[in-house]
């Protein structure tokens, strides 16, 4: 598939993905490493479930890109930053099979980015209450920022100039980032694994591709006839990472 090049938008971040390494994984977070959509979640407890809908209805339509659905879902959200993290981590379930990965990739020194058009400020709680902390430790985050400003929540894309850079214009904080990083730094065999519409970039970049099944990324990957492996669970993908071998 397409390969990306270029730097990340979080140095930080980046320098955790240095290590040589022929495989490295990308992956979802809201709907994929969760059973629950956390952004969705907080929406609707916070912000009221009529709005929720109707901005989904909006989106749906084809009236608001990738980056206008998520800064409109919490437009109507009142609440503390504690407040947002607290109601996440009770809400939220991590999907079978997430840690596993996560350690298939720690043991073999492959890098594992968590990209996600989510909010930072609930998933490293999330994180942090349902995972080891060796197993947190082998993840580096490329999320969006909440701006916890009155009276309602506002969003901010850290990664939005870099996305634009490599040709999108509609995620935000495009998931081809994640992918161009990984490049960067060496990684030869790239797995993504998504479930919704800004997934399709990922999968557009990725080498090997996992859409959970039923989603729109496994209707989309369907349609256009785009290879990958559907799934429920994440064993495996896991699976995946401790078999690879790199071709000679």
């Amino acid at each position: 598939m397409p390969q990306t090049t270029g730097g990340g938008y979080q140095a930080a971040v980046s320098s955790k993905i240095l290590a040589p390494s022929p495989i490295g994984v990308v992956c979802d977070f809201d709907g994929t490493a969760t059973l629950l959509d956390i952004g969705d979640e907080v929406s609707r407890h916070f912000g009221g479930i009529a709005y929720w809908e109707e901005r989904s209805a909006a989106f749906r339509r084809g009236e608001l890109t990738t980056r206008e659905i998520i800064e409109a879902i919490y437009q109507r959200v009142v609440a503390t930053e504690g407040e947002v993290q607290a109601y996440a981590v009770s809400a939220a379930r991590l999907r079978p099979g997430f840690a596993s990965l996560i350690d298939a990739c720690r043991s073999r020194g492959a890098p594992f980015i968590l990209a996600s058009g989510g909010l930072r400020q609930y998933i490293e709680p999330v994180l942090a209450a349902h995972l080891s902390p060796a197993t947190r430790a082998h993840v580096s985050i490329r999320a969006n920022e909440a701006i916890f400003a009155s009276p309602f929540l506002k969003v901010s894309f850290p990664g939005d100039e870099e996305s634009r850079r490599l040709g999108c214009a509609v995620c935000g904080s495009c998931k081809r980032v994640a992918v161009s990083d990984l490049r960067a730094a060496g990684v030869r065999h790239i797995i993504g694994i998504g479930d919704g519409f800004a997934d399709r970039c990922l999968a557009q970049f990725a080498d090997q591709v996992f859409a959970r099944e039923g989603s729109f990324l496994h209707r989309h990957c369907v349609a256009e006839g785009i290879a990958h492996t559907p799934f429920t669970t994440l064993e495996g993908a896991a699976d995946a990472v401790a078999a690879f071998q790199q071709a000679s």
